[in-house]
């Protein structure tokens, strides 16, 4: 039995390989065709399993807040920037309690990036582990530390983002998904 386990995590190792590489030939595919739609056109699937390929090997969630500290929900709970540090256990807390991520995307989440005041402010790592369900909906993200500026690179090398970098709010856009 222990035979089979080991084979199947090593098929298993090799399908990400390979997700992640389709992910990203197809992201580089997009980029040169000009867009989604014109490389749906290229290929054949429309533009939105286009948008699904690309995002094969994972998302991050960037989440973009204003720069005031330490706001508070009805129920005492800190959420936005707490002002108390970045590594804090308040911020840490703030960071992954009560947030919306559709179901769909869970799976796909490999971290979160804290966009504050139109800045990359720090991104954590989505960690395998239970999701906690709110009523409401909302889960508890199962976040890491914060990566340190090296870490990030080397974590996540097709991520166009880094720490400080401008990232500005769409008007009426908390929340966005970037493919990796």
């Amino acid at each position: 039995m222990r035979d089979l386990l080991d084979r199947l995590r090593t098929i298993e190792a090799r399908q990400e390989a390979l997700r992640e590489e389709h992910a990203a030939v197809t992201r580089t595919i997009v980029a040169r065709a000009g867009g989604a739609g014109q490389a749906a056109a290229l290929l054949g699937p429309d533009p939105r399993t286009v948008r699904a390929h690309e995002r094969a090997a994972g998302v991050v969630m960037a989440v973009h807040r204003g720069g005031r500290t330490a706001k508070a929900a009805p129920d005492g709970r800190l959420h936005g920037e707490t002002g108390q540090g970045e590594d804090s256990p308040a911020q840490r807390d703030a960071d992954r309690t009560r947030s919306a991520v559709a179901r769909g995307k869970r799976p796909l989440l490999r971290a979160v990036v804290h966009v504050v005041g139109g800045r990359v402010a720090r991104v954590r790592e989505a960690r395998g582990g239970q999701w906690q369900e709110g009523t409401d909906g909302r889960g508890v993200l199962p976040l890491g530390p914060p990566l340190t500026p090296g870490y990030l690179a080397d974590r996540f090398p097709t991520l166009p983002l880094a720490i400080g970098d401008p990232r500005p709010t769409v008007r009426g856009g908390i929340r966005e998904y970037i493919a990796l």
